[in-house]
């Protein structure tokens, strides 16, 4: 990971993480929109994406030494010793600084100001994320508000508003 603090500092893993997210940020002729809030938000999404990706391995890895090694019922010294429980401990010092990260991100990202629909939908998109996550007042009203912007379109291009 990169240790660069200023926001949209990018590993290579979120960068590649960005490029599958590249969809979000093409219009309808797939040419590379302008507007710069499209390009940030599919890097705070691939990062997502990443936090995501460690946190169900380390799920899978809790599950593995629970059912087969009854971990619920070790000694702390006795977890220590075994593999996966390594890797779980890895993982938990890779995530802290994503966390953070992501975090910084999204304030940052909120300073992007987009210069049109497909860079709002796109913002609106990340918040849905976030929403999702905590799953509070309003996150079905706009959740059902994000699926009627992603069948909307463009009156200039045509393109579909949101793509995802």
């Amino acid at each position: 990971m990169s240790d660069d603090k200023e926001p949209f500092a990018v590993s290579r893993r979120v960068v590649i993480g960005a490029a599958s997210a590249a969809p979000v940020a093409r219009g309808g002729g797939g040419s590379a929109l302008a507007d710069p809030a499209v390009a940030r938000c599919a890097e705070w999404m691939a990062l997502d994406a990443e936090i995501d990706r460690l946190g169900l391995r380390w799920s899978d890895l809790e599950t593995i030494l629970v059912r087969e090694k009854r971990w619920e019922r070790m000694t702390p010294e006795e977890r220590e010793e075994l593999l996966p429980s390594e890797e779980m401990d890895a993982i938990d010092k890779q995530m802290e600084p994503l966390f953070e990260r992501r975090e910084a991100w999204l304030e940052a990202l909120a300073a992007v100001r987009a210069s049109d629909m497909h860079g709002v939908a796109a913002k609106l998109d990340v918040a849905l994320r976030v929403m999702a996550h905590q799953q509070g007042d309003g996150y079905d009203l706009f959740k059902a508000t994000m699926e009627e912007l992603r069948t909307a379109r463009c009156p200039s291009c045509g393109a579909p508003v949101c793509q995802r």
